[in-house]
């Protein structure tokens, strides 16, 4: 391992002030050195602006947007302005361990044919407080280890949920990615907003293994301002399958049995959703999805029996 420790860039897109001063608080109590932090502020006020000022930090490298951008082009904001070597997104209600970069870069140095480093993550609420594991969020393993990359795109599509983590919770080289026309948040032609950060995630790991530290180095913060209901709803059921049938043209999925249980994952995310309070237009999408995977599922199931030893 080189002993100069190289540049981490931990990037915030800001957009919401309220759990802001948390996120940036975190991003400078880290153990690792050296590290800049990028706050690309794309709110209407001057809150965030006010708090990356009274920071007084010269590590921090701030970035009004002259115009709202959004979600992903904010990002791609972000990435643009990164100067590291290593990249840590961070999201503007989300806190990082003391450790977090530290533990992380470790991970990419240690083995340069890792292309992905994340971690268990813990859930808390609106004042901090630790909340039991969701499905998403246990743990991959219970003790640290490298994990070829395509396996753990593999475990993650099967099981239809993003055990990798949000943003917040991995890092990855800056020379790893590569984008798409359209915006950073775009695979195969297509633009992933609830499954955003698995889209990308998934790119990374066509490239090279992932680095799973057991120990928990960051918090993903569950509260209301968060989107939940109808058109987000429907996004996460639909990109389900779009991401499915895009990472099997890449590579993943090969197996019919694994393609299967994609698809079946899929279709238990979509009946495991309230979807009662949504418009008649979107519950005749829905209807309309489910159909179609149901064929799907039924032309994969004739795969698999093709496909197993008499």
């Amino acid at each position: 391992m080189n002993d100069a420790a190289p540049l981490v860039s931990i990037l915030i897109p800001a957009y919401h002030e309220r759990f802001f001063a948390e996120a940036l608080a975190s991003a400078r109590s880290q153990s690792y050195s050296p590290v800049e932090i990028v706050v690309c502020d794309d709110s209407q006020g001057a809150s965030i602006e006010r708090i990356v000022a009274a920071a007084g930090d010269e590590r921090i490298r701030y970035r009004r947007n002259a115009a709202r951008r959004g979600f992903e082009a904010n990002f791609g904001a972000c990435f643009e302005e990164a100067r590291g070597e290593f990249v840590k997104f961070l999201n503007d209600d989300d806190r990082l361990g003391t450790h977090c970069v530290e533990a992380l870069a470790w991970g990419l140095r240690a083995n340069p044919g890792v292309s992905l480093a994340t971690s268990r993550r813990f859930v808390i609420d609106e004042t901090g407080r630790r909340l039991p594991d969701l499905d998403a969020t246990v743990p991959v393993s219970h003790v640290s280890c490298f994990i070829p990359g395509g396996e753990l795109g593999n475990f993650v599509l099967m099981n239809m949920r993003n055990l990798i983590g949000e943003p917040s919770t991995a890092m990855f080289r800056r020379a790893d990615f590569t984008s798409e026309p359209g915006g950073f948040f775009h695979w195969g032609g297509e633009s992933y907003h609830c499954l955003a950060d698995l889209s990308l995630w998934l790119r990374l790991l066509k490239r090279g293994a992932a680095y799973w530290c057991a120990a928990g180095l960051s918090e993903f913060r569950v509260h209301e301002g968060q989107e939940q209901a109808g058109v987000a709803r429907l996004d996460c059921l639909l990109e389900r399958h779009r991401i499915a049938t895009q990472a099997r043209t890449e590579g993943y999925l090969e197996a019919p049995a694994q393609w299967l249980a994609a698809l079946r994952s899929a279709r238990a995310f979509a009946e495991g959703t309230d979807f009662a309070r949504v418009s008649e237009d979107v519950r005749a999408r829905i209807g309309e999805h489910m159909r179609r995977l149901d064929e799907e599922i039924g032309r994969a199931m004739a795969e698999e029996a093709m496909a197993a030893p008499l």
